[in-house]
């Protein structure tokens, strides 16, 4: 069940090449102040998954938390606890017309798959019924667990923290949305989808400091660099699914959030804020004041 719970939290990271996340001491934000004349809120770029030794957090998710008046992530954390969720998110990462994952994939890379999947000690059996998402997140667990990424990340951090203050939370999109999100993930190009994959476990733990360097400092384009330009290049309709819709789906709320008074700290997926399609370039380019807060 646990391994249910997790796929939501890591299903924009893993979709964005995120892997991991340790601690350094670099100047820079990852949290930007959103203004609309007197109309504020804090936007963060968030890390699903930490090290113990990553906290304390950066001190400008802390200054933010205290600011706002309630906290938006990119769902409702609340249900994903739920007996029902957990039941359809399994549903959503098997296949369930009879076919398996070695129909769609070279026998050839199948054979590498196994391998894999055989090196961390999974039962070789289940492996044919899951969908590439699935395969992925199961595989990206067990591989950052092994460099000792196993820790509560930023939303669930501060989820806590406003159950424990009284902080009304909301999410941006629904449950639903996002095992459907899960459900496509690779589909249609399934031997692309899982080769990338396989490749990128292979070399995750080089990409550790670069992608931590970007994050802290707030280095946008860096962090498209990192997390989105493979996606769009290898994966187009995913990207526009699973980055650029999900973007345009969340900038209406986001509005709205700066027309009222209460005071918001919306936290995603830090590949949501970089590139032009990023919330960050979209939010300039509407008008509003956009600055990192330090």
């Amino acid at each position: 069940m646990r391994l249910i719970q997790e796929v939501q939290r890591f299903l924009t990271l893993i979709c964005l090449s995120v892997v991991a996340m340790t601690a350094a001491a670099e100047t820079g934000s990852s949290v930007w102040q959103v203004s609309d004349g007197d109309h504020v809120l804090y936007l963060g770029g968030t890390v699903h998954v930490l090290r113990q030794q990553d906290y304390p957090l950066p001190v400008e998710f802390d200054r933010a938390f205290l600011r706002a008046d309630r906290l938006v992530f990119e769902t409702d954390l609340a249900q994903l606890q739920s007996v029902a969720v957990q039941q359809r998110m399994q549903q959503a990462i098997r296949y369930g017309d009879g076919s398996g994952l070695s129909q769609r994939l070279s026998a050839e890379l199948y054979q590498r798959l196994e391998s894999v999947w055989q090196h961390y000690g999974l039962p070789v059996e289940v492996l044919n019924e899951l969908r590439p998402s699935g395969v992925v997140i199961t595989l990206t667990m067990l591989n950052l667990k092994q460099m000792g990424v196993d820790a509560q990340g930023i939303d669930d951090f501060y989820y806590t923290r406003a159950m424990q203050q009284g902080k009304p939370v909301s999410g941006l999109e629904s449950v639903d949305q996002q095992i459907d999100f899960l459900s496509r993930m690779g589909e249609g190009d399934e031997e692309t989808f899982m080769r990338l994959s396989l490749d990128e476990l292979d070399e995750s733990a080089a990409l550790i400091d670069e992608i931590l360097t970007a994050w802290r400092r707030g280095h946008l384009d860096e962090l498209e660099h990192l997390l989105v330009d493979d996606m769009r290049r290898d994966f187009p309709a995913q990207y526009q699914t699973l980055l650029v819709g999900r973007n345009q789906h969340w900038m209406p709320q986001i509005k709205n959030m700066l027309r009222d008074r209460p005071v918001e700290l919306v936290l995603v997926g830090s590949g949501h804020l970089a590139g032009e399609d990023g919330l960050i370039e979209q939010l300039q380019l509407a008008g509003y004041q956009v600055k990192r807060l330090l």
